[in-house]
């Protein structure tokens, strides 16, 4: 019998040390391609009538540490070459800020929050950084727009698209593209950027794992983003029974919303509908095949809201907003915004909310920006972020427990004291509230006390 077992356990180990055998080859077979010379673009138009298509695309390291990006594109008897010179991708990479370093959860957090928000730079006609000496289609460079973007897919899943302006002043997509960064490289580049920091440890929360979670249940070391100078109550109304607004990015989604149940026309009638939304899939395309879920519930509504004054350790004299939002069941949920500067929130009419501060929840950079604005500002030194915390304040999974992605902020167009938040779903499908906020009116409560 003692025979028998030695064997088994003999054989148990033997099993263990294959199976770790194989994951050890696959791992580094995950991470051994490193090839940024010659990636492959592959195209799935989902807009409109794209003219061209892409072969490859490369990145080419210069002296300064920056990187010259060339890709071919063909289409109606065209063959031409655009480059981006002197490009900084650690711009692209998430980087942890210096004071979150030392907190394994808040590292985490940052990394996945960066990681699964996209990320679009534009380059701007006449940017310095568009290469096109012969132009291309006709239009020379100062009429051509290119859009580098990492997706918010999980590492590795990045997009390439082209414009044009047309006479009129009107953009039109030419081109629109996916490919594969390389994850060796990748990986190595999170590393540089974060030395205190293991890819692989992190692996899980950056890349699509089935299971992820985002963090669900973990603490929030709030206090080590910002600290506190004051705080109160303030007035806010909840526009619940308002028609939902649907303007521009919202409109031109409007096919990707699933109807399920009841329709709805206002925010209230909304935030108790099961509404889903087609998902967005790598490489970076909608698909009616799998539905997105929400529960918007969870936010029914309005308990009261706080507005704090608060420093960062990026930066001093901040504004943090909290809305306390009911479920349900009357139970709290805590969207807080922080780090919002009020002098850069435009003053908009309620039609142009699109044209307000338009970010993702967590921490991420906006979800379109231009890239001189990105170099002015790098992400790792932005102190704007946004979490949802539920009634233990613990993290809540935002995008699949409740289904929302994104805010927009706004002043209102006659009294700048007056703040307008509007959440947005997943995928920034639609505006699922409309909060307003008197940001110098006192509630009748004197003081927030936590």
């Amino acid at each position: 019998m003692r025979k028998l077992w030695k064997q088994g356990a003999l054989y148990v180990g033997v099993g263990v040390l294959v199976a770790a055998g194989v994951f050890a080859v696959k791992l580094h077979m995950k991470y051994a391609n490193r090839n940024l010379s010659e990636i492959a673009l592959t195209s799935k138009p989902v807009s409109g009538q794209l003219t061209y298509v892409g072969e490859d695309i490369r990145f080419t390291s210069t002296d300064a540490g920056l990187y010259d990006i060339s890709f071919d594109l063909e289409g109606e008897g065209v063959s031409e070459t655009l480059s981006l010179r002197n490009v900084d991708l650690n711009l692209f990479i998430p980087r942890v800020p210096e004071h979150v370093q030392g907190n394994a959860e808040l590292v985490r957090w940052f990394l996945s929050e960066r990681e699964f928000n996209r990320q679009r730079s534009i380059f701007s006609p006449g940017s310095e950084h568009i290469d096109a000496p012969n132009g291309f289609a006709g239009y020379d460079s100062d009429h051509l727009v290119i859009a580098l973007t990492n997706n918010c897919l999980g590492a590795g899943y990045w997009e390439l698209a082209v414009s044009v302006v047309e006479e009129d002043g009107s953009t039109r997509k030419i081109y629109q593209g996916f490919f594969d960064f390389p994850l060796g490289t990748y990986a190595e580049m999170v590393r540089n950027s974060n030395p205190e920091v293991s890819y692989i440890v992190h692996a899980r929360s950056m890349e699509p794992w089935l299971g992820f979670d985002f963090l669900k249940g973990s603490p929030f070391a709030i206090d080590q983003l910002r600290t506190v100078a004051s705080e109160q109550i303030v007035e806010a109304s909840d526009r619940a029974d308002a028609a939902v607004l649907v303007r521009n990015e919202q409109a031109d989604k409007a096919d990707l919303v699933v109807y399920d149940g009841s329709p709805w026309e206002t925010y209230a009638e909304l935030r108790q509908s099961r509404v889903k939304f087609q998902s967005f899939v790598d490489p970076g395309i909608y698909t009616e095949r799998r539905l997105w879920d929400s529960n918007l519930s969870e936010i029914a509504t309005l308990d009261h809201a706080v507005v704090r004054q608060v420093d960062s350790p990026l930066e001093d004299d901040l504004t943090e907003l909290e809305l306390i939002l009911l479920n349900n069941e009357g139970v709290p949920r805590r969207l807080i915004i922080s780090g919002i500067d009020l002098d850069k929130v435009p003053q908009l009419p309620t039609e142009d909310y699109s044209d307000g501060i338009y970010r993702p929840m967590g921490f991420g950079t906006p979800f379109t920006q231009d890239y001189e604005d990105l170099k002015a500002l790098p992400p790792s030194e932005d102190p704007f972020f946004s979490v949802l915390l539920d009634e233990n304040d613990r993290i809540m999974n935002y995008r699949m427990d409740v289904g929302l992605n994104g805010l927009v902020l706004h002043r209102d167009v006659a009294d700048s004291s007056l703040l307008h938040i509007y959440p947005m779903s997943y995928e920034r499908i639609l505006l699922v509230g409309h909060y307003v906020v008197d940001l110098d009116k006192s509630a009748s409560q004197t003081a927030f006390s936590e």
